[in-house]
């Protein structure tokens, strides 16, 4: 665990206390302390451990809140769900233009096709509008490079021979679609410029007590660290920022409160296989057999395929693929793409995780609604909480929180520029693999890991290749021991704990 001593911050106040660092609560502590609001950002593990790095990666263009798997004419029966749609999808392209043209080193261009089948619900005609309605929601955006493949020109998109029932395939769309390189990074920038700004951010520190005050400070958070030596601090607060995602409701019931569910998880189960070359840059959007989107997508030399969706209310930080999930998704995509011929053999590794919906009683399923809860309806006075943000709108939603908190009290600190470039890593003759010497030791000073799976899942990135940096685990976990304070011993360990990370939250099928 970090090394750090909570019992330092004992007695300390301030403005704003953000509780959850996934990639929304990272990027309200960067634009509040932007702001000039004094913050503390906390999370109860390390951060961008949760939903943000369990994701389907996608910087979507709001395409599938038009195509959604249901009839085009039934959604013009409900135009209260239309309009909500549209706005979203506008939010959706907003995003994809900031980040894109702002972070372009963190996402990276793919060919994305959309089969279009004769039995299904939308026609050639309907995907024509639904890109043209994407393209009024930002005329001047970062261009969709939309076209149009009719059953004579087919061939000119590589992996059509790989579709399923190519007698009944009408026509192939094509735009151009982004992939997050890598989301956990994005939110450690956000963190760490934050801190830079001003802010307090402590990985692995459990919120044990949270209790309204009748005097001075609104708020007293009891916190504790994770490790045994790190002590614990009580700390008063104005205002709370409940962003901890699948947990809010289980935050929430901390105070005592009895207040009606927030949000909705639902586990979402991915696999990650090798794809022949004609794959190379492409992927794949289509209905699995339940109408509900697939997505074949290239990420660092595999493909990854999901995803699925059910009700979850289990251990939400031990979740993983189940045999049984990842035998759906293996029969999902050999029936999407069958000459694939996928077995459990070719899986190289999965992984799971819980989106935090928002509750909503007409949507079982949970809604996508981007919803920011003031909970003084419940009896919690300044105690805002969010749900259904996902890491492409993470700066509007941190805009909106700032809106939102000003309109109630000013900020005591003189407003700065927040930074979305993150750190670029220089050349170096000491190597591991792409990962210089010089960046993993900055990595271990200055971004506090508290273990080797920290430094290879989320601030290197590691974890997400073929091999999920197991051949440079050695050498990485060596050159952070001085600095950790790591023994041999100590780094073997490491190691270890590392490989059961893998066996257990990026497992492969039991027999294989």
């Amino acid at each position: 665990m970090p090394a750090f001593d909570l019992s330092s911050l004992d007695q300390t106040h301030v403005e704003i206390a953000i509780i959850g660092a996934g990639i929304n609560g990272a990027s309200a502590a960067q634009h509040l302390s932007a702001a000039g609001y004094r913050v503390m950002l906390v999370d109860q593990g390390d951060f961008a451990n949760g939903a943000t790095s369990r994701s389907s990666r996608l910087l979507h263009c709001g395409l599938r809140h038009l195509a959604t798997g249901t009839n085009f004419w039934q959604s013009l029966l409900r135009p209260d769900r239309l309009a909500k749609s549209m706005k979203t999808v506008r939010d959706d392209m907003l995003a994809r233009d900031e980040i894109v043209r702002t972070i372009p080193d963190r996402v990276k261009p793919i060919n994305f096709c959309v089969p279009i089948y004769n039995d299904d619900q939308y026609s050639p005609w309907q995907m024509d509008a639904a890109f043209a309605a994407l393209r009024l929601t930002s005329p001047r955006g970062v261009p969709l490079d939309y076209r149009k493949y009719s059953q004579k020109n087919q061939a000119e998109v590589p992996v059509t021979p790989w579709l399923r029932d190519p007698h009944k395939l009408r026509s192939v769309a094509v735009f151009r679609e982004y992939i997050f390189d890598w989301p956990e990074r994005i939110a450690l920038d956000a963190v760490f410029d934050a801190r830079r700004m001003g802010a307090i951010v402590r990985n692995y520190t459990r919120v044990v007590d949270l209790k309204q005050q009748n005097q001075g400070a609104r708020w007293r958070m009891t916190l504790q660290a994770a490790n045994k030596d790190g002590g614990s601090a009580s700390v008063t607060t104005d205002l709370v920022l409940n962003l901890a995602g699948a947990w809010v409701d289980d935050l929430i019931q901390k105070t005592g409160s009895n207040a009606p569910p927030k949000c909705t998880g639902m586990k979402g189960v991915h696999i990650a296989l090798r794809l022949p070359e004609e794959f190379n840059d492409w992927g794949v959007f289509t209905y699995n057999s339940l109408g509900e989107p697939l997505y074949c997508l290239p990420f660092r030399g595999v493909h990854y395929v999901g995803l699925t969706r059910t009700p979850f209310t289990g251990d939400i930080a031990g979740v993983s693929a189940s045999d049984q999930e990842i035998e759906w998704m293996i029969a999902e995509t050999n029936r999407c793409l069958p000459k694939l011929a996928v077995s459990r053999h070719d899986i190289l590794y999965s992984w799971a995780g819980v989106n935090p919906l928002t509750s909503d009683p007409e949507e079982p399923m949970g809604s996508r609604e981007i919803k920011i809860h003031d909970l003084a309806r419940d009896g919690l006075p300044d105690f805002l909480t969010l749900t259904g943000g996902p890491i492409m709108t993470h700066r509007r939603v941190a805009r909106q929180l700032v809106k939102s908190i000003s309109g109630r009290r000013s900020p005591a600190g003189t407003p700065q520029c927040p930074v979305y470039q993150g750190v670029q890593v220089a050349s170096d003759q000491r190597e591991v693999a792409s990962i210089p010497a010089t960046e993993i030791e900055r990595c271990v000073r200055e971004e506090m890991p508290g273990s080797l799976t920290d430094l290879l899942m989320r601030r290197l990135g590691l974890g997400w290749e073929p091999d999920q940096g197991i051949g440079q685990a050695r050498s990485i976990a060596e050159i952070a021991a001085p600095y950790l304070g790591w023994s041999t011993s100590r780094v073997d360990a490491e190691i270890q704990r590392y490989q059961l990370h893998l066996e257990k939250a990026r497992r492969r099928p039991t027999s294989v």
